[in-house]
């Protein structure tokens, strides 16, 4: 305690003398005790009085008090004793923390006089702390790559103590695959490593659980434990997995599209995208496979993508190949065999030949008229056919061999009846519902000159006017030939006969082909009122057949001749007539008459008589008859009447034009009393002349009227008889001719949807039409042939009429003793110009007849692979012969030939066996693969293909010698393989980063073929190796004053994996206390130790 000041500078001087003595007493006394941490309240640390040398009894009146620097009340004087005490708890590791020495400093001051001690209480440690980790658990990401020997840096626990008291020793629960390994440092400082033993598989064992056991050295022992809990990750070092190798699946062909077919299940017993899989096809997959159906590439799930034929692919075998997505990706095959299962859904087909040229209607029953054959691609009972015809028609169907059939005649044919046959062909299967498929065939019947031209009525009545003009068409007559072609060609001819002295062809004439008849000169009705004849019609067949028809020419009138006088005054230059009248007469007494006639006939000949009027308009007293011709008195003649009267008559016919005469009449008028002039006197003989005259007149009336009524009924009935006459050409009138002609393959046609005219009139008329002959040769117009090359038949007859005989159904049994070069089971790579066999031989045709009897071979499809020499018979390759091109993988291969002979007309069918020869090598889908394998496993490969069949794709696999692999083969219950590669040694990249292989197939053909494939395997890299410093201690020494961010050191470490897998990132351990990082820091990159807050060496020395 200072007091104030109570004098000058002498007082202040003495005070600072004072002072500097009670600092020097304080420096030169100090004491020092000891006490152990933790001790309770109270506990006894020394008797601080009697140390100083002070009496109990003036430490109250001196003032003696304790002060310490930043430790508060943790030490306590008892005045009443003088002992130093502990007065609150004292923790040595919060005082000093990890410092060797730990003391608490005291400063004791006493006054009057003023005296200060420096006491030193060392704080004893005792092990009141046990080892202490950061956290309760330590969680470790250890991959299930890495190898055996592998380290793995552990965070140690921390002891608070010091000395033995922190001494740590580190103990690990059992484990099979960790063992302890303690790394110290110089400084005693133990880290604690985890060590492989036994390598992880993270499918058998995900997750370890440890405890981790750290003990100090102190007594009692304290300990401290930790929980290990070791993730291990995942490698993707498993392929996938699927529950079956094979999967067999029956679908119906009538399936809809995108029906699901199977859903394949496949496990990867990795995790995270080493076990997510992708499914697809595998590469030699075929297109047509593609097409038909599709995979998901996430479900597996494979559903129909188009449309399924049994007919076509009875059945698919679907590789599948199962990714997962891990780096490298490893994969599996399974194999997925779809069956389909027929419906039926094909209809029967009808293939139709003719082979016979148009029917003759003469022809002979039995007559084999075409083939047919049916087929049906569905199986069973779907497939088995039956053929019926259309009822009543006059064939029928016969069986020959099975699917095959002959139409032939069953009854007569008559084609004026009936020319042209539409028939029905129906073949039904035997599915359930039942399929049928019609054709429809035209058979044509060909005409034969069995029917004379007819006419249509037996006689005709012409009439003709007279005066014709020379070579006037008069008539057409036609006959109607039902035959057809030239049986039909009508040609006509006059009947000779003699018309009076004259003949008939001096009069008329007939056109031969048109039928007209002409009149060659003028007729004269008053000379030739009718013209009868006949008119012959024949036909152009062999032999001619022919008819005659009758015709009555009627001369018709026509006004020519004008009335004629009948004496007297006949003819122009006659006397008149004279007569006497007595004037007494009265009126209407007929005083005379005028005669006269007409040579014409009817109304040309019907005469009319007229007074023509006198001269000067006088009227005279007379009449005369309109058509009696009689003159007589209009009134009682008198005085006034002249006595001679000259009357002019004028008679004129009713033709057109009119034609006329005058006569004139003298009267004499006499008296009463007066005797008549005997010039004027009618005798008896001419009295009877004139009533012969009127019995004239009355019977030409009597005539005119009959022969009108004649004319009148013949019209009517001509008019009645033309329309109860079909209308047809020939029948009423001039017809045009029918052109029947014939198809050079004869009238037969057919088709499925439609139908062919094969004959047709159509054109100009050809001179030269004939019935073309069954033994002509198939020309280039062969529309039959040519439009349906698929027309196949196994009938076999011997032409029109023929009976069917004994047709090749398959290849004799002699053809199969052919087995030297030349079999008929030819080899798979047949070279042109190779021997097949004696076909004609076998066939038993003799070589002669092969050119005359048109020998030929087709083949549906299989263009011009085979050829016949017609010199020899000899059946030989015409071009290569690949049978997987044809067959591809069938068991079965065979090209189906149709052997047609005519003359007579025969069909054979001959099958010629395509054998598989070994050549084709074993080929793989790429010449080499790169692949990626895990650090073990087994790797599934496909393997190679063999087009060929039976024992020559029978595969053998060899690999090249390998410390690394071994290859693994599976044979399916289809004898189909896998290859997998099997590792045998462990990988190590930073050992052996590649590894080359050469796998070889070889097929079990002689001889044998082989077919290699490379193997570059690429092992990669998984993080097995930890980075390693080039020094496991960096001594550094600063000064305590360095600048901010002076670099300290730099870190330099390696990592032998590559890729991420060995880029180095640094950092400070999780159990760096934070005040070295406030001090410290870290490049993440370059591993550059810069400082970061200034160093006081006073605080931290190291």
């Amino acid at each position: 305690m200072l007091y104030p000041r109570r004098g000058g500078k002498g007082a202040r001087r003495l005070l600072l003398f004072l002072l500097l003595l009670a600092i020097w007493k304080a420096g030169s006394s100090q004491v020092h005790y000891s006490v152990p941490e933790e001790a309770k309240h109270g506990t006894f640390v020394g008797r601080i009085a009697q140390d100083l040398g002070l009496e109990l009894e003036e430490l109250v009146p001196r003032l003696f008090r304790v002060m310490s620097k930043d430790h508060g009340d943790l030490l306590e004087v008892n005045l009443q004793n003088g002992i130093l005490f502990v007065n609150s708890r004292i923790d040595r590791e919060e005082l000093c923390g990890r410092s060797a020495e730990c003391s608490i400093h005291l400063e004791v001051v006493v006054e009057r006089p003023l005296q200060v001690s420096h006491v030193e209480v060392e704080v004893k440690d005792i092990n009141d702390n046990p080892p202490v980790f950061r956290e309760r658990e330590q969680r470790l990401f250890i991959s299930e790559s890495r190898l055996l020997g592998s380290h793995f840096p552990l965070e140690g626990a921390a002891d608070a103590d010091i000395g033995t008291n922190s001494l740590l020793t580190y103990t690990l629960s059992p484990s099979d695959y960790f063992s302890l390994d303690i790394q110290a440092s110089d400084e005693l400082s133990k880290s604690p490593v985890l060590e492989m033993r036994k390598v992880l598989d993270r499918e058998e064992t995900p997750e370890l659980h440890l405890l981790l056991t750290a003990t100090d050295g102190g007594k009692p022992e304290l300990e401290g434990t930790v929980q290990l809990l070791i993730t291990v990750l995942d490698v993707n070092d498993n392929a996938p997995l699927f529950s079956q190798a094979v999967y067999r699946v029956h679908l119906l062909e009538t399936i809809a599209n995108g029906t699901l077919v199977t859903t394949l299940n496949a496990s990867d017993a990795d995790e995270g995208v080493n076990g997510e899989i992708v499914f697809f096809f595998g590469s030699d997959v075929p297109v047509n496979i593609r097409k038909n159906f599709k995979i998901d590439s996430s479900s597996g799930e494979i559903r129909l993508l188009g449309k399924l034929d049994y007919e076509e692919t009875k059945s698919y075998e679907i590789q599948v190949k199962a990714v997962d997505k891990g780096s490298p990706p490893m994969s599996n095959h399974c194999k997925v065999f779809v069956k389909v299962l027929d419906v039926n859904d094909n209809a029967p087909e009808l293939a139709v030949r003719s082979l016979s040229l148009p029917v003759g209607e003469d022809a002979p029953l039995g007559t084999v008229i075409a083939f047919i054959s049916v087929s049906d691609p569905d199986s069973s009972v779907n497939g088995q056919v039956t053929c019926t015809l259309s009822p009543h028609v006059p064939f029928k169907l016969v069986s020959t061999f099975k699917n095959y059939y002959s139409l032939v005649l069953d009854s007569a044919l008559d084609r004026e009846k009936l020319s042209h046959y539409e028939l029905v062909v129906t073949a039904q299967d035997g599915g359930s519902p039942s399929l049928s498929t019609t054709a429809s065939v035209s058979v044509e019947v060909a005409d034969v000159n069995d029917n004379a031209p007819l006419f249509a009525q037996p006689e005709y009545t012409v009439f003709v006017k007279e005066n014709n003009p020379p070579g006037c068409h008069i008539f057409t007559v036609s006959a109607r030939d039902v035959d057809a072609q030239e049986n039909a060609l009508v040609s006509y001819s006059l009947v000779e006969r003699r018309v009076g002295e004259r003949a008939l062809s001096s009069y008329v004439s007939v056109h031969a082909e048109s039928g007209k008849v002409y009149a060659l000169q003028p007729l004269d009705h008053e000379e030739l009122e009718l013209l009868q004849f006949q008119v012959s019609a024949r036909d152009a067949g062999v032999p001619p057949l022919g008819s005659n028809v009758t015709l009555q020419v009627f001369v018709l009138d026509e006004n020519d001749n004008a009335p004629a006088l009948l004496p007297p005054g006949a003819g122009a230059g006659g006397s008149a007539v004279s007569e006497s009248v007595s004037r007494s007469v009265g009126a209407g007494h007929v005083v005379a008459k005028v005669r006269a006639v007409d040579a014409d006939s009817g109304y040309n000949a019907w005469l009319s008589y007229e007074l023509l009027p006198a001269a000067g308009g006088a009227r005279s007293p007379f009449r005369v008859g309109l058509y009696t011709g009689e003159i007589s008195t209009t009134r009682a003649l008198d005085e006034a009447d002249l006595p001679r009267q000259r009357l002019l008559v004028l008679v004129k016919d009713h033709g057109e034009p009119a034609l006329a005469v005058t006569a004139t009449v003298l009267l004499s008028l006499v008296d009463s009393g007066q005797a008549p002039k005997a010039s004027s006197q009618t005798s008896p003989g001419a009295a009877n002349a004139e009533a012969a005259l009127v019995d004239v007149n009355v019977y030409l009336i009597i005539a005119i009227c009959a022969v009108s009524s004649l004319l009148v009924l013949l019209l009517l009935l001509y008019t009645a008889l033309r329309c109860s006459v079909p209308r047809t050409e020939g029948a009423c009138g001039p017809g045009k001719p029918v052109l029947v002609c014939s198809s050079a393959v004869g009238s037969w046609s057919y088709s499925l949807q439609r139908r062919q005219r094969v004959c047709s009139g159509e054109g100009p008329p050809k001179t030269d039409l004939m019935a073309f002959s069954p033994s002509l040769p198939p020309g280039p117009n062969m529309s039959e042939e040519n439009e349906h090359p698929e027309v196949n038949s196994e009938h076999s007859g011997n032409g029109p009429g023929g009976r069917a005989s004994a047709a090749v159904a398959s290849v004799p049994a002699a053809w199969e003793d052919w087995e030297r070069p030349g079999s008929l089971l030819g080899p798979g790579g047949g070279q042109a110009r190779h021997l097949v066999g004696r076909i004609a031989q076998d066939l038993g045709l003799e070589l002669a007849e092969l050119v005359p009897r048109l020998f030929r071979v087709a083949s549906k499809g299989r263009g011009d692979l085979l050829e016949v020499n017609l010199q020899n018979g000899i059946l030989f390759v015409n071009s290569r012969i690949d049978r997987e091109e044809l067959c591809g993988r069938s068991l079965e291969c065979s090209i189906h030939l149709e052997v047609v002979v005519e003359r007579p007309l025969q069909v054979f069918h001959v099958e010629v066996e395509v054998k598989d020869i070994n050549d084709n090598r074993r080929y793989f889908q790429c010449r080499s693969r790169l692949s990626g394998f895990p650090n073990r496993g087994c790797l599934t490969r496909e393997g190679a293909t063999d087009a060929d069949i039976g024992v020559n794709a029978l595969l053998s696999y060899k690999l090249s010698s390998s410390e690394f692999f071994s290859l693994d083969i599976q044979t399916n219950d289809e004898l189909s393989q896998s290859l997998s590669l099997v590792l045998r040694k462990s990988l190590d990249r930073e050992e052996t980063a590649a590894v080359n292989l050469l796998l070889v197939a070889t097929d079990g053909g002689k001889p044998e073929l082989t077919g290699t494939v490379q193997l570059f395997i690429n092992v990669l890299d998984v993080n097995d190796n930890e980075p390693t410093f080039d020094q496991s201690v960096y001594r550094v020494q600063l000064l305590e004053n360095t600048a901010n961010g002076t670099l300290v050191i730099k870190l330099n470490s390696s990592d032998a994996d590559e890729g991420p897998n060995s880029e180095i990132v640094y950092s400070f351990s999780s159990d760096v206390p934070s005040t070295i990082k406030t001090k410290f820091k870290i490049d993440p990159s370059t591993g550059e130790i810069r400082t970061k807050g200034q160093l006081d060496y006073e605080e931290m020395k190291s």
